[in-house]
C-alpha cells in the first residue's frame, strides 16, 4: 500500500513558513528599534542642545556691558561702520568677551548680538565673536519669536533663515536702567546635527545586529531543529501506521489482534501528536516573550550608545558606558535564566536523602541583605526529604524571592516556613504576610512569563521554575488559601521508592 505523503508535506510546509515568519519578525524588530532609537535620540539630543545654548546665552549676557553696547549701536548707524575687530575700542572689548565665551564652550557657530531697527522692521547685527565683523548687516528673514520674546528671551527649534537651518537660543541684553537694548544669540547648525544623528543611526544598527543576531541565531537554530524533529517523528509514525494496515490486509486470520494493535497505535499517535503540539506551543510562547523582554535592554543600549557617541566630555561618556554595561548585565541574567530552565528540564534529577533544614538555612542566608524581611522556621528537629538537592534549593529560592518581590514596601514582611512528614511524602508550607495573590493571577500562577502585576521587575519565570523543579522530583506545588492576608504555597515530595 502506498504511503500518503500529503500530511507529511503539509507539516514540512507549515514548519518552513513558521521559520520564515520568525526570521522576518526578528528583522522587523531590529529595524523598528533602530529607527525608534534614531528618532528618540534626535529628540533628546535636540532638547539637550537647546538647553545648552540657552544656558550659554543667558549666562553670557551678564558678561556684556549693556551701556557700552548701547552707546556703540547708537553712535555708529552705518552698515560696515566697523570692518575690523581692532578699529573700535568698545567693539574690541565686546568682541573679546564673546570670543572667550565662544572658545570656552567650544561652539561651532559664532555668538552675536542683534538690535531691532524699527525703521525697516529688521534686526541689525552689532557685535560677533567671529573673526570678521558684519556690523549693521540686516537680518531680514528672522524668526518671529525673536521679536515676540524680545523682553524675556527663549529658544528657537529648527528654523530656516537666509543663512541656513539652525537651533538657537537668545537672551535679552539690558543697560544699567534695566531696559532691553539688544539680544544675544547662540546657534548650532541643524544640518550638521542631522548628519551626526544619521551617522549614529548606522552605528546603532551595527551594534544592534552584533547584540541581537547571536541570540536570534541560537533561537532560530533551536526552533529549526525542533520543527525538523517533529516532521521526522510524524513521518515515522505514518510509516508505522501504513505497515500495520498492510499487515491487516495480508493476515486476515489475525484481524482481531491487528485491530487491537491499530487502536493502541492510534492512541500512541494521538499522545505523541499532543506532546508535539504542546512542545511547539511552549516553544512559540517562549520565543515570543523572550524576544519581547530582550527589547527593553536592547533599546536602552542603543539610546545610551547614541548619547555616548555624541557627548564630548569624558566623564559623561564614562557614565553612559556604565549604564550600557548595566543593561547588558540585565540581558545576560535573562539568558542565564532561560538556560537554567533548559538545564532543569533536560538533566535527570539525583534523588537522595537530604536535611531540608540545612538547605532552607542556606537560602535564608542568601537573602540576609533584605533587612526588612523576617523568616521564621517551624520545623521538627530532623526533617529529611528524598529529593535532588540542587533542584530543592532552586525552588525554595524562587519561592522566597517571590514573597520578597511582591512585598510592595511592607516594612514588616514575615515569611513562615513549616514542615512535616506523612506516611508517603514530605511537606513544606511557605507563607507570608505580603500583598497576596489576586484571583486573576491564580489562574495562570505557574505559567511561563506571567507576572503577578505590572510593577514586577522580573521576567515571569520564578514560580514556573519552582514548579518544574518540584515536578522533576515527582512532587507537586500548589497555592493554598492563607489564614490571613498574604500568599501560601504547599510543596509535597514523595518518598523515594
Amino acid at each position: 500500500m502506498a504511503i500518503d505523503l500529503k500530511p507529511i508535506l503539509r507539516v514540512k510546509a507549515t514548519n518552513t513558513r513558521l521559520i520564515i515568519a520568525v526570521f522576518a519578525v526578528m528583522i522587523a524588530l531590529i529595524a523598528y528599534f533602530v529607527s525608534s532609537s534614531y528618532y528618540n535620540a534626535i529628540t533628546k539630543s535636540k532638547a539637550e542642545i537647546l538647553a545648552r545654548l540657552k544656558a550659554i546665552a543667558f549666562t553670557s549676557v551678564w558678561l556684556i556691558d549693556g551701556d557700552k553696547h548701547d552707546s556703540l549701536a547708537n553712535n555708529l548707524m552705518a552698515k560696515d561702520a566697523i570692518v575690523g575687530n581692532e578699529e573700535n575700542k568698545i567693539y574690541k572689548q565686546l568682541h573679546t568677551t564673546l570670543k572667550a565665551v565662544h572658545q570656552t564652550n567650544q561652539l561651532e557657530s559664532p555668538l552675536y548680538t542683534i538690535v531691532y531697527y524699527e525703521r525697516d522692521s529688521t534686526f541689525h547685527f552689532i557685535v560677533t565673536s567671529a573673526d570678521q565683523p558684519y556690523y549693521r548687516h540686516s537680518y531680514k528673514n528672522y524668526p518671529k519669536e525673536l521679536l515676540k520674546n524680545y523682553q524675556m528671551g527663549g529658544v528657537l527649534d529648527s528654523y530656516h533663515d537666509e543663512n541656513g537651518k539652525w537651533l538657537s537660543a537668545f537672551a535679552p541684553l539690558k543697560n544699567s536702567k534695566g531696559e532691553v537694548i539688544a539680544l544675544l544669540e547662540a546657534d548650532e547648525n541643524f544640518e550638521s546635527f542631522i548628519a551626526q544623528a544619521q551617522k549614529d543611526l548606522v552605528q546603532n544598527a551595527l551594534v544592534s545586529l552584533a547584540v541581537v543576531l547571536p541570540f536570534g541565531i541560537l533561537l532560530f537554530g533551536y526552533l529549526s531543529y525542533t520543527l525538523k524533529k517533529q516532521a521526522e517523528d510524524q513521518e515515522m509514525l505514518m510509516h508505522q501506521k501504513e505497515e500495520i494496515e498492510s499487515q491487516n490486509e495480508e493476515i486476515k486470520t489475525q484481524s482481531d489482534f491487528i485491530e487491537k494493535q491499530n487502536k493502541e497505535l492510534d492512541l500512541r499517535v494521538k499522545d505523541r501528536t499532543s506532546e508535539l503540539e504542546k512542545s511547539t506551543t511552549e516553544l512559540a510562547t517562549f520565543l515570543y516573550h523572550s524576544s519581547h523582554d530582550v527589547q527593553a535592554p536592547i533599546a536602552t543600549l542603543k539610546g545610551l550608545q547614541s548619547l555616548a557617541i555624541q557627548e564630548t566630555k569624558e566623564h559623561l561618556t564614562k557614565e553612559y558606558l556604565t549604564l550600557i554595561k548595566n543593561t547588558l548585565s540585565k540581558l545576560e541574567r535573562m539568558v542565564k535564566t532561560i538556560q537554567q530552565v533548559h538545564h532543569i528540564k533536560t538533566n535527570k534529577p539525583i534523588i537522595q536523602k537530604i536535611d531540608i533544614s540545612e538547605a532552607i538555612q542556606e537560602i535564608i542566608d542568601s537573602h540576609q541583605k533584605e533587612s526588612n524581611v523576617t523568616v521564621k522556621l517551624e520545623l521538627p528537629g530532623e526533617l529529611f526529604f528524598h529529593a535532588d538537592l540542587a533542584l530543592t534549593k532552586i525552588s525554595l529560592n524562587e519561592l522566597l524571592r517571590n514573597s520578597i518581590q511582591y512585598n510592595e514596601g511592607n516594612t514588616n514582611l514575615i515569611i513562615k516556613i513549616k514542615g512535616y512528614c506523612t506516611d508517603h511524602e514530605s511537606v513544606l508550607i511557605i507563607e507570608d504576610n505580603g500583598v497576596g495573590i489576586s484571583a486573576a493571577a491564580k489562574k495562570e500562577l505557574f505559567t511561563m512569563f506571567k507576572r503577578g502585576n505590572e510593577k514586577s521587575t522580573g521576567i515571569g519565570l520564578g514560580l514556573y521554575i519552582a514548579q518544574i523543579c518540584i515536578e522533576r522530583m515527582g512532587g507537586r506545588i500548589i497555592a493554598t488559601e492563607p489564614a490571613q492576608q498574604g500568599a501560601r504555597f504547599q510543596v509535597s515530595i514523595p518518598y523515594a521508592s
